[in-house]
């Protein structure tokens, strides 16, 4: 992404409510799939891990580790993560060791590589057997907008198109589903209508929405955690995996 986007998503990533949303329900997911016996830490590393945000919440109970290419958001990530930010590349030029993670998150990661199957692959493994994989994306090409051009995405996806991300020896899809369901009549329009009418925003101008509104989408978007326990979502404005490593033949490391 350009620069003026990881300023973005320093001012906003830990109050808007998208950014909130999506981690009550990785939150949610990690406690389901792969829950911590009380007194131990987890080994957590985020691929593509921005300013930090994600993450930093977990870093006083868990051990952490960002990863990002640009030294923009390592500039800010490592206001929150310290030395644990480092620098890597997708899918081949990760430093890490393999086999060495309990959890390992792709959030919103994969639309911006143009090497996604190598770079899932990486990812998986990165992870011990038992650990898990939480990747999201973007749904429906058909969504692909000026926003998605700004920000530098390869694609938005469909469910068999990223289901087929993890068809790998030695891993167990858990849950593939759609999220952000409730939210989607909303967004698709105003995507929509961007391809008629140009938005005039500027790259990189996000905002907060005012603290009721903002608490009120926060609240609908993060019902998605609690309607993933029990069922797959069929429509969303994203897609959401959790992936867990079977084995610990998985584990050749990225060249």
């Amino acid at each position: 992404m350009e620069d003026v986007l990881y300023d973005e998503l320093w001012r906003t990533e830990r109050n808007h409510w998208w950014f909130v949303g999506r981690r009550r329900i990785i939150g949610s997911l990690v406690d389901r799939f792969r829950k911590c016996p009380s007194g131990e830490r987890l080994q957590i590393c985020e691929l593509g891990c921005g300013t930090g945000g994600n993450i930093a919440d977990w870093a006083s109970d868990h051990d952490v580790i960002g990863v990002d290419a640009s030294e923009q958001a390592l500039q800010y990530a490592r206001r929150r993560l310290g030395s644990s930010a480092i620098w890597g590349k997708l899918p081949g030029d990760i430093s890490l060791e393999p086999s060495s993670f309990d959890v390992v998150l792709l959030a919103d990661v994969l639309e911006h590589v143009e090497q996604d199957a190598q770079s899932a692959q990486t990812a998986i493994s990165l992870l011990r057997p038992n650990g898990i994989l939480i990747a999201t994306v973007p749904a429906y090409q058909w969504l692909y907008s000026a926003r998605d051009r700004h920000h530098h995405h390869f694609r938005r996806y469909g469910k068999r198109q990223f289901q087929q991300l993890f068809a790998i020896d030695d891993v167990r899809i858990e849950l593939l589903s759609f999220y952000n369901s409730l939210l989607l009549p909303v967004a698709a329009t105003a995507r929509l209508a961007t391809k008629i009418i140009p938005a005039r925003r500027s790259i990189g101008d996000l905002k907060i929405p005012p603290k009721p509104l903002n608490r009120m989408l926060t609240e609908i978007f993060a019902m998605d955690a609690s309607m993933l326990s029990w069922a797959t979502l069929p429509f969303g404005l994203s897609l959401i995996a959790v992936v867990r490593k079977t084995t610990g033949k998985n584990s050749a490391r990225a060249a």
